[in-house]
């Protein structure tokens, strides 16, 4: 009789797990209902549910980071939702550890990124958002509990490579997100006639050079921001004025005067519509 023949390496070493992981594909489903719903409200252009109008969840929704590459950005993270759910419902082998490992970790710091710019640039908190990004780390650190042994032909999994793995997906995601929001597209015929009619009408819209949320209000109006009725409020500013908004009693930027209206911080396109009485073009948005 001939010798039986011993199972291959990668048999050997890529030893499945026991079961499904539940608790991922659990946190998996929440977060997924939670970014469809959210991107729902955006393509319907209502305001989510427990949220008031004109509060965080609204400023958030109306900026131009509710929407990556021409998808709202919410429905990218149900994708990814949904992706983390399907690697899970079948047991981990180290090969579909790993892939869930770096799209969890790229979630996270999406989740991240996008949490520290809607707190120190939107000035303004969602506490769908917020949950949101919980979830996804919450999935990463189920994952991380989930890690299978590295056996000797899976040196990623030892910590030391997994976290070097970590840090280039997160600049990765960080970079790549940063330079698409960042991003300046054309303006729409809604855009510019809307900024047209804001300058027509009296309207001001106070800020600085060196503020994040100034830059937000103007990336909102895409290239037709040099329409708008600005107001260069530090003296270091290019054509600065800042005797009109000592005038206007401006202590915060952005902040918006229209006819009898005062608004401070990111307004979302349709609030200004609104206060100033605009009429949309036929053409659409």
């Amino acid at each position: 009789m001939s010798p039986k023949k011993s199972p291959s390496p990668a048999r050997q070493h890529d030893p499945p797990s026991a079961r499904p992981a539940w608790e991922v594909i659990a946190l998996a489903a929440a977060g997924a209902g939670i970014a469809l719903y959210l991107a729902i409200t955006k393509l319907t252009q209502t305001t989510p549910a427990l949220c008031t109008t004109g509060g965080g969840c609204e400023i958030v929704q109306a900026s131009h980071y509710a929407m990556f590459l021409g998808v709202p950005t919410a429905l990218w993270g149900a994708g990814l939702y949904v992706a983390l759910g399907v690697l899970a419902a079948r047991p981990f082998t180290r090969r579909r550890w790993l892939w869930s490992f770096g799209l969890a970790v790229g979630g996270a710091a999406f989740s991240i990124y996008l949490t520290g710019v809607s707190l120190f640039v939107l000035r303004a908190a969602c506490g769908w958002c917020v949950t949101s990004a919980v979830i996804m780390l919450g999935l990463l650190a189920a994952l991380l509990w989930r890690r299978p042994p590295p056996g000797t032909r899976w040196r990623w999994l030892q910590p030391p490579r997994l976290a070097a793995l970590a840090g280039l997906v997160t600049a990765a995601t960080v970079g790549l997100s940063f330079a698409a929001f960042n991003a300046a597209g054309p303006a729409s015929p809604y855009q510019e006639a809307l900024a047209r009619h804001l300058s027509d009408t009296g309207a001001r819209f106070y800020g600085a050079y060196w503020c994040p949320a100034c830059r937000e209000q103007k990336r909102l109006f895409g290239n037709a921001a040099s329409a708008l009725p600005y107001v260069e409020c530090d003296a270091a500013g290019a054509g600065a004025r800042p005797d009109l908004c000592t005038q206007a009693n401006v202590r915060t930027f952005p902040t918006w005067t229209i006819g009898g209206n005062r608004r401070e911080g990111v307004t979302s396109l349709d609030t200004l519509a609104t206060l100033s009485g605009f009429t949309p073009p036929a053409a659409g948005r």
